[in-house]
């Protein structure tokens, strides 16, 4: 079942399905990352932070496809990457899709401003007829302020219905200083790697390409670079590949917390 407690190595090697010598040569070579062990003392067992069993699930399936440790490092790293700048702030996985909410609202507002911009130089040029062309001139004569746009569309994501989800005022405090790139880089492999799928979610078949995360590499080198969605096949032709791996993570992971328990505790 799901828990944000650290976790033994046997219970990783359960999850997601790693012989204890794979398991041991990634430890070793850091594609997993156990928790500070004492300096002293003897018989401790390895901790590893909850997550780690998410990474390894998907370090294995890249692994059975022929991807090289350092390929998987590459990858590591930009999960790793995400996780370490949203920890870093103290932002919760629930208040990161609440931020991801004001994201697109206020890229929508923006947006909605650019073309209502555009408008007023439709409305003012000569022959323009307001009543032949009315949501036009409507649009133009719209001069409500950018802060009481952007919390009209805010107000709705405040209510109790979106659950732990739910723009709050610390998560507008916590957006307020968000950079906004670095936000929009780290969000996919944040969301991505700390998911834990409720066991109610089942979806029937396949899924389609808009749900499956592709990897490629990048030219000749032993980077990976990866995406979630439609837009892979674009970034991974900018990178010059020529193939891609697709690879199902929510299937993956909603395994990883609803197997059963019972894996080596060492």
């Amino acid at each position: 079942m799901p828990t944000k407690k650290p976790i033994l190595r046997g219970d990783i090697m359960a999850k997601a399905e790693i012989p204890r010598d794979v398991m041991t040569f990634w430890v070793r070579g850091g594609v997993l990352r156990p928790i500070d062990a004492p300096k002293t003392g003897t018989g401790f067992k390895l901790r590893f932070e909850w997550y780690e069993a998410n990474i390894a699930a998907i370090m294995n399936q890249l692994r059975i496809l022929g991807v090289s440790i350092k390929g998987m490092l590459s990858v590591c790293k930009v999960y790793r990457d995400a996780i370490a700048f949203f920890d870093g702030r103290g932002a919760t996985r629930d208040e990161v899709h609440a931020m991801w909410t004001l994201d697109m609202i206020e890229r929508n507002v923006i947006a909605r401003r650019v073309k209502r911009w555009g408008y007023r130089d439709i409305v003012e040029a000569p022959g323009f007829d307001p009543e032949t062309n009315p949501r036009i001139a409507a649009e133009a004569a719209d001069n409500i302020s950018m802060e009481d746009e952007l919390w009209a569309e805010i107000v709705p994501w405040t209510a109790e219905i979106h659950g732990a989800q739910k723009v709050t005022v610390r998560v507008m405090e916590l957006w307020e200083g968000m950079p906004r790139e670095e936000f929009r880089r780290h969000l996919d492999p944040y969301v991505n790697i700390t998911e834990q799928a409720e066991v109610s979610y089942a979806p029937d078949g396949v899924a389609s390409p808009e749900e499956l995360t592709f990897f490629w590499r990048v030219g000749e080198t032993d980077d990976y670079r990866f995406r979630w969605g439609p837009d892979a096949g674009k970034l991974a032709r900018a990178d010059g590949a020529k193939s891609m791996i697709a690879i199902d993570v929510s299937a993956v992971l909603r395994s990883v917390w609803h197997t059963p328990e019972g894996g080596a505790s060492a």
